[in-house]
């Protein structure tokens, strides 16, 4: 669903920025003579400056003062480069965000709830005893038992088909953590629900709702929904398996088996494993969460090098174009200015300065921009089978600085190219 989305809205923004760059093009267009026949500005009449009202004016160069000014007269022109700017900071972080949230995914569901090295799943539910045998097998250091049972839940008109896994109270390799990653305990006569299961029944915790046995005795009952469990990957419920085995009208039966292995003895293990009669599939962590990083890491670098190379062309089409027209504009005032003894060094600042600004207040507004951007790609990006956390970590948003102000430098190398190369008595003919 999120390959669908993200393209869009991020194709949503980068037309808002093209449209910036096009307004901007037509200013241009409309406003601009060539350069071979610019004529000076007209008269502009003085008014003080907002920072000359606030009496902050002698904190400022005159330099500073005149990029300012310039500012304020354009006001427009310059909301619109600035928000382009920011348009291209929030595609950067919006597709290169993923990396922070599937390395949070991986770190509290394969590590911290998910502890065990091996997973083994029976072909008919056994007794409890097998894990005892498991126990025994070369390389084995802990064993744990559950019981997974096909349930269908009722809350009212809404209804959902799911299962319901059985653990122990003292569970160590299977743990239930809420949003903040502290253990949820299991109640006796109590069903755990993770969140996104609990918000389709429209239940709170308190709550009561019908538990119909798929398997067994094919009972129902009401039973206390009890607590919620922050689940990542999976939409399930959870009880203690001797409460479960007392439903389903059974001794201490198990359906699968969580194995803490020895790393040196692994080959041994899933050898012998392989020779238990009844054993449906056996799945090692470690093994299937290296190819995933795998598969996602090649993935999120490819998508993470073409937002950049596309946001990045975006930031400098929308400077540029920007410093292009304020250089066909401002020739005169330049050519002024050099032929009164200013260096080409100091003629820069005053167009060069307006671009740092825009990119100093542009920034900050990308990054509050691309934060809005992930929370709603995250929120239709959510399906029942996983959940997508909002993680952006810190050198996340630093890659998307360094991006932008990487693109502002080219382009103001570029513009300050053609300031050096501005000719002076071409830029001070006046026409007839």
């Amino acid at each position: 669903m999120w390959s669908i989305w993200v393209p869009l809205l991020a194709g949503g923004i980068s037309l808002v920025a093209a449209v910036v760059g096009a307004l901007n093009s037509v200013r241009s267009a409309v406003t601009l003579a060539p350069a071979e026949a610019m004529r000076p500005p007209a008269p502009v009449k003085y008014r003080r400056m907002i920072i000359e009202r606030l009496g902050w004016v002698h904190l400022l160069s005159p330099q500073a003062r005149m990029v300012i000014r310039t500012m304020e007269r354009r006001p427009f022109r310059a909301s619109l480069t600035t928000f382009g700017i920011a348009s291209a900071v929030a595609i950067i972080l919006s597709g290169t965000f993923w990396s922070d949230a599937l390395d949070y995914l991986i770190a509290v569901q394969f590590n911290l709830t998910e502890r065990e090295d091996a997973s083994i799943v029976f072909t008919e539910p056994l007794a409890g005893s097998v894990r005892y045998e498991i126990q025994h097998l070369p390389g084995v250091l802990y064993t744990e038992g559950s019981r997974n049972v096909p349930v269908r839940l009722r809350a009212g008109h809404h209804s959902y088909r799911t299962a319901i896994v059985g653990l122990p109270q003292d569970a160590e390799l299977r743990r239930l953590l809420d949003a903040d990653l502290q253990t949820v305990p299991l109640q006796p006569d109590g069903l755990l629900l993770t969140d996104r299961l609990a918000t389709r029944l429209g239940i709170k915790v308190g709550d009561r709702l019908q538990f119909e046995l798929l398997e067994g005795p094919r009972t129902k009952r009401d039973i206390l929904f009890s607590g919620l469990v922050n689940d990542l990957i999976g939409i399930s419920g959870y009880m203690e398996i001797g409460s479960l085995n007392r439903l389903m009208k059974e001794g201490d039966s198990i359906s699968s088996v969580a194995v803490m292995v020895d790393g040196s003895r692994v080959g041994e293990f899933y050898t012998r494993i392989k020779e238990m009669p009844k054993v449906a599939t056996v799945v090692m962590k470690k093994a299937s969460l290296k190819t995933f990083e795998k598969e996602s890491a090649r993935n999120i670098l490819f998508f993470t090098t073409i937002v950049t190379i596309f946001a990045s062309v975006i930031a400098v089409g929308v400077v540029y174009n920007s410093a292009r027209i304020a250089l066909a504009e401002r020739a005169w005032e330049l050519a002024s200015l050099r032929v009164l003894g200013f260096t080409r060094r100091e003629v820069s600042t005053f167009l060069l300065g307006e671009l740092a600004i825009e990119l100093v207040v542009a920034i900050p507004l990308g990054l509050w921009l691309g934060y809005l951007l992930v929370l709603g790609m995250v929120s239709t990006a959510d399906s029942e089978m996983f959940s997508i956390p909002v993680v952006i970590a810190l050198r996340t948003y630093a890659y998307a600085v360094v991006a932008i102000l990487i693109a502002g430098i080219v382009s103001a190398l570029i513009v300050r190219h053609r300031i050096d190369r501005l000719n002076l008595a071409a830029a001070m003919k006046t026409g007839e």
